[in-house]
């Protein structure tokens, strides 16, 4: 009998086109069938799994939640429906953290699947324009933004804001750790905050606005914009018609911010096993690799590793590979998103108003700890 699975993806083509390909290769490998659904990445970001779990058999999910779908039994941990070999594969394979992000209380509770932290991106031809190369430290990036106004941009919408803020301050051990305060270090804070203001004051107005893909949109009809010192790495954005963009690693002294998504098993699955053949597969090392030649962002060193992904992606994994390996876990707690969301529009504000770092740092700590005290 041929049994299909329902996999939900998030509305993008790096989700969707390796998804797709997958099918393809696991129809032919199993004969079993992938029907693929979408939704938007708002709800990627915010909608509780809870809400998806009896509509689907697999879905692709965003770290950061995946304590809270734990916690109402929306997925079943991985590691209770495969062997122990194959949860020990996909993590050996796994680069960085992107595998350590999805335990909860040590259970893996889901597989890694596509990769992302903070890097830096750059358009070759707009910096040959301004006779410039990519900047490599903070006051490079200064020079070249006072110097060619419109050459740097940075995504600035509430939530991006708020993770530029922590990747700063992952560069100087102050990164949030979910504990009493929100930055572990307040001095170090500060100075990351400081940092950030000085960059609200050299980007364009239209930076409020935007979430990293709208930034690159954008990007295609504003030849201007040159470097992005800090965003997601969006693979398909070397290619030349979506902007021909490189990605390296930030600037010096700044840290990175993980990013990425997981596959899932739903808890209300009635095909609970092949669910979990094929979550396994795809976030093994043969599924990585087709991702990886999809176009998707895999998180499995076998495609990191491979001279043909690499080389057809412009550099995208050996120029940011060593960022991504190194970049920095939030805080696994269910209630972080939530909060991180709040102190994020509420950065925003504070920076639109051009409130001096002390204050922002005082505002950012007292709303938090405000929070936290209901928790």
């Amino acid at each position: 009998m041929l049994r299909t699975l329902r996999v939900i993806a998030w509305d993008d083509p790096r989700c969707t086109d390796p998804l797709e390909a997958a099918a393809v290769a696991w129809e032919a490998r199993t004969g079993g069938r992938i029907e693929i659904s979408r939704r938007p990445l708002t709800a990627f970001n915010d909608q509780p799994l809870r809400e998806l779990s009896p509509a689907c058999d697999v879905m692709i999910i965003d770290f950061p939640h995946v304590s809270q779908a734990m916690q109402e039994d929306a997925i079943i941990p991985i590691e209770e429906i495969v062997d122990d070999e194959v949860t020990r594969a996909v993590s050996a394979n796994a680069i960085g953290s992107a595998q350590a992000s999805f335990l909860v209380d040590g259970v893996n509770a889901a597989f890694c699947s596509d990769a992302a932290c903070h890097v830096a991106a750059h358009r070759p031809a707009s910096l040959s324009g301004y006779g410039a190369s990519a900047p490599e430290t903070w006051d490079g990036v200064m020079s070249l933004a006072e110097n060619f106004p419109g050459s740097v941009a940075l995504a600035l919408y509430p939530t991006d804001a708020i993770v530029s803020l922590m990747s700063i301050a992952a560069g100087t051990g102050a990164a949030p750790d979910g504990g009493k305060r929100f930055f572990s270090d307040q001095e170090a804070a500060k100075q990351s905050i400081d940092l950030l203001v000085r960059l609200t004051r050299v980007v364009e107005d239209y930076c409020w606005q935007c979430t990293p893909q709208a930034l690159f949109k954008a990007a295609q009809t504003a030849p201007e914009i040159a470097y992005v010192p800090l965003t997601f790495g969006y693979v398909r954005c070397t290619r030349p018609e979506e902007g021909g963009w490189r990605f390296t690693a930030p600037p010096t002294d700044c840290g990175s911010t993980l990013g990425g998504a997981g596959m899932a098993v739903s808890s209300q699955s009635d095909l609970t096993e092949f669910a979990a053949e094929f979550v396994s597969w795809y976030c093994g090392d043969e599924g990585q690799v087709l991702a990886g030649k999809a176009w998707g962002q895999p998180s499995g060193l076998s495609a990191w590793n491979d001279p043909e992904i690499d080389e057809m992606t412009s550099g995208f994994y050996s120029g940011t590979r060593e960022t991504q390996a190194a970049a920095w876990v939030r805080p696994l707690n269910r209630w972080w998103p939530a909060v991180q969301e709040k102190v994020g529009e509420h950065l925003v504000r504070l920076l639109r108003a051009n409130e001096p770092p002390e204050k922002v740092l005082c505002e950012i700590e007292s709303m938090y700890q405000a929070l936290r005290s209901k928790l």
